[in-house]
């Protein structure tokens, strides 16, 4: 075989080894005959709630119930009956497609402002905060209220609120900010009480130390931060937010307390910020 053949299977096998796995898809649909029509479910596979709409792209003769667009919350790990559809005209023929988005949270969280967050570092570290609100960057539409830390890779990350592990995947290895990466990030989900969920993104890989179901208190150890996902590089992103439908999602600003203030602080981006220090 000719070298440059060899070297160049050799490249593409290497490749193969060594790229991260593809994300599977965290909702999926099924449709059941019934005796005047079909009904449509839904299943969410992962432990946070997923809310998913489903939309027609051509129905003719089709009665829905409910009407479509229809948006429902699915609990995490569960599978719900969303719709039914049956002929307006059962003497005609009818034809009739459509598709399911999802998002991350539910339409039925409502954030607390009460609550002030702790920063998500070991007690007198201080970090900067390298992308706030609004970031140009990244910190858009459904990541418009995200804080992105400067961790280095292998900070240890602690719990900004307590609440639920509802979701960890954490078998992702490499970052950059290009979309391929967007949807291959180790990341850890907390279900808070009033039903907001906080999401830790950019662990390294197999850098969560807590599992799926288990509670974890503010300040508690969850895991170690890297390089995963869309990022120029290693730092820890965090969201807290709840979903307004398939499409998209609510991001809520966030307070937390700080080293030298008396007061909740909402973050500046390019701003350094020291945990405040425990006996």
């Amino acid at each position: 075989m000719n070298c440059r053949w060899l070297v160049l299977i050799l490249c593409l096998l290497t490749q193969l080894i060594w790229a991260d796995p593809t994300p599977e898809d965290p909702v999926t649909s099924r449709q059941v005959n019934t005796p005047d029509g079909v009904a449509i479910y839904c299943s969410n596979r992962l432990g946070n709630d997923m809310t998913v709409t489903l939309e027609f792209t051509r129905s003719d003769n089709v009665v829905a119930s409910p009407h479509f667009p229809c948006t429902t919350t699915i609990p995490g790990h569960s599978e719900v009956k969303m719709a039914t559809l049956r002929k307006a005209d059962p003497d005609t023929n009818w034809t009739y497609y459509y598709m399911y988005f999802w998002n991350f949270g539910s339409v039925h969280a409502r954030h607390d402002d009460s609550v002030v967050y702790s920063l998500p570092y070991a007690s007198g570290q201080t970090l900067k905060v390298i992308q706030g609100f609004h970031g140009k960057f990244s910190h858009r539409g459904d990541d418009e209220y995200a804080i992105d830390f400067s961790h280095p890779e292998g900070t240890p990350v602690l719990a900004a609120r307590e609440g639920t592990v509802v979701h960890i995947e954490e078998r992702y290895s490499v970052g950059a900010a290009e979309e391929y990466y967007r949807s291959r990030v180790n990341v850890l989900r907390v279900l808070h009480s009033d039903g907001t969920i906080g999401e830790y993104d950019h662990f390294r890989s197999d850098g969560i130390v807590v599992e799926p179901g288990q509670w974890v208190k503010r300040g508690q150890l969850i895991g170690y931060s890297g390089h995963t996902g869309f990022a120029t590089g290693p730092h820890l992103h965090f969201v807290v937010y709840g979903a307004k439908d398939g499409h998209s999602r609510k991001s809520y600003p966030i307070r937390f307390w700080v080293e030298g203030s008396s007061e909740p602080v909402e973050l500046i981006q390019a701003q350094i910020y020291t945990a405040p220090r425990t006996e």
